[in-house]
């Protein structure tokens, strides 16, 4: 797979869609897929976070991204 725009953040930023649980914490809550990981805490609202991101035209990984906080910025 590759790095990919996120969606919502205006072609800054990108992440690995080939991502596994191997390239977060290893503490880290939830199950991770396709370069996202989602963790649903006891009666709360699901969490998705793409693990390994980068800004578009970089190279060097910066880190964690919140998925939800860029699906909300999508009009």
């Amino acid at each position: 797979m590759a790095y990919v725009t996120v969606p919502g953040s205006n072609t800054i930023w990108e992440y690995d869609n080939a991502a596994t649980a191997a390239d977060t914490y290893p503490d880290a809550n939830g199950t991770t897929a396709a370069g996202i990981r989602t963790f649903t805490p006891p009666g709360g609202t699901a969490q998705e976070t793409y693990v390994k991101c980068r800004k578009t035209g970089e190279t060097v990984v910066r880190g964690e991204l919140s998925k939800n906080y860029y699906d909300a910025l999508i009009p």
